[in-house]
């Protein structure tokens, strides 16, 4: 019996700043990629995990088969055996670990938002685009599947002139108030509450289907104002951040929308969601029904006028990676309709890295989008403090 050895390219080394929550998606993302991309020169190395909790650090290493662990994120950035930096930490340390990356010569993926506020977020962009490095903010729903498919419908011009962007990411999880008060709900190492965890996402959907914003009217409440302290459950402490975020919103381009952002709305568990209305036709999606697509068409007879479910497949930008057999031949049609879910959305993102880092080209969601998304949280945040409409400030970084 022969043997036959793998032979592919060297593969992309990687350091993560992290071992929370995010370190399980982006670990199992980048192991994915070896086995769903027929490339062998798309593949991730996972080299090192750092925490400054040395225990999670070990245990994630262990899990997802990091050959290192540890508690210094400098054993990353200043490492010359080290390729990519992945961040995964709380808001507030994003810029310093960013910029020391860029420094070394690193290509950086960092998670959303990309820092608290945006004067730091475009010191990040500028030493981004000065290093001439990949860099990528993993606002994951740009490579879903549906919404690409929403993004060359509006680009096609099949819904004319946007008229309106509705959208919404809602959560019910911080409903609970024995949630102990933890770094997502202080001001400091998170800039934002509801507004900067998930609201992100929603705000980056918007420019990304809809346009660039122009101003923003908005209000903020917070429900749960103490939460149990983590050290010592019988004491509490105050909650300094937003549980829910509406905002009005006027485009560039002369649209109009809302935005929504809230963690604590009984009723809704994980609903990314959005409405792009046009003067011929509008696509609608929710992520509690990720894998349709809903479309309407003015030109439709009055008879059969109506939303259609479109059901993702392999026909749609990013869903051939997964699972759907091919029975089309030459056609390429497959099956439509098994689904594909949470995980595969980051597997997605970092395709998409991965593909960036072969080219050495930064495509959006770049640092550069990490910073208008900063700047509209920005002036959300002042909108809801002063009680007007705030223009929306775009900082040059070129």
């Amino acid at each position: 019996m022969t043997i036959q050895k793998y032979s592919g390219n060297i593969p992309f080394r990687v350091g993560m700043v992290g071992a929370g929550f995010m370190a399980k998606l982006h670990s199992l993302s980048m192991r994915n990629i070896a086995g769903l991309m027929d490339d062998p020169s798309a593949r991730f190395e996972l080299v090192r995990i750092v925490d400054l909790n040395a225990q999670y650090a070990q245990k994630e290493a262990e899990r997802w088969g990091w050959q290192e662990s540890g508690t210094d994120w400098r054993m990353i950035t200043g490492d010359e055996t080290i390729d990519i930096v992945d961040v995964a930490t709380p808001n507030d340390s994003h810029c310093e670990i960013c910029l020391d990356a860029f420094a070394h010569g690193k290509h950086v993926i960092c998670e959303k938002p990309l820092s608290t506020d945006s004067e730091t977020a475009a010191r990040m962009a500028r030493a981004a685009i000065a290093s001439g490095k990949v860099h990528r903010v993993n606002f994951t729903y740009r490579a879903w599947p549906a919404i690409v498919q929403a993004k060359q419908l509006i680009e096609s011009g099949v819904l004319g002139e946007i008229r309106h962007f509705e959208g919404h990411f809602l959560q019910d999880h911080n409903n609970d108030a024995t949630i102990p008060l933890h770094w997502r709900f202080k001001e400091q190492p998170a800039g934002a509450g509801a507004l900067g965890d998930v609201g992100a996402h929603v705000i980056d959907l918007a420019r990304f289907l809809t346009g660039e914003f122009e101003s923003v009217s908005a209000t903020m409440q917070r429900f749960i104002t103490e939460r149990p302290l983590p050290e010592d459950r019988s004491r509490k402490g105050n909650v300094e951040v937003d549980d829910l975020t509406v905002a009005l919103v006027k485009f560039t381009n002369g649209a109009t929308g809302t935005i929504k952002a809230g963690w604590a709305l009984p009723g809704y568990k994980n609903d990314v969601f959005f409405t792009v209305i046009g003067e011929k036709g509008a696509v609608r999606f929710s992520w509690q029904r990720s894998n349709e697509l809903h479309y309407f068409d003015s030109a439709d007879p009055v008879a059969l006028s109506g939303y259609r479910t479109i059901f993702t497949g392999r026909a749609h930008p990013g869903a051939e990676l997964f699972w759907f057999p091919d029975l089309g031949g030459d056609l390429g049609v497959g099956v439509t309709g098994q689904g594909i879910g949470y995980g595969e959305a980051f597997t997605l993102s970092f395709r998409n890295f991965v593909n960036s880092l072969k080219n050495e080209v930064s495509p959006e969601p770049n640092f550069v989008d990490g910073l208008r998304c900063c700047e509209i949280i920005d002036a959300i945040k002042l909108s809801a403090k002063e009680g007007c409409w705030k223009e929306v400030k775009h900082t040059n970084v070129a």
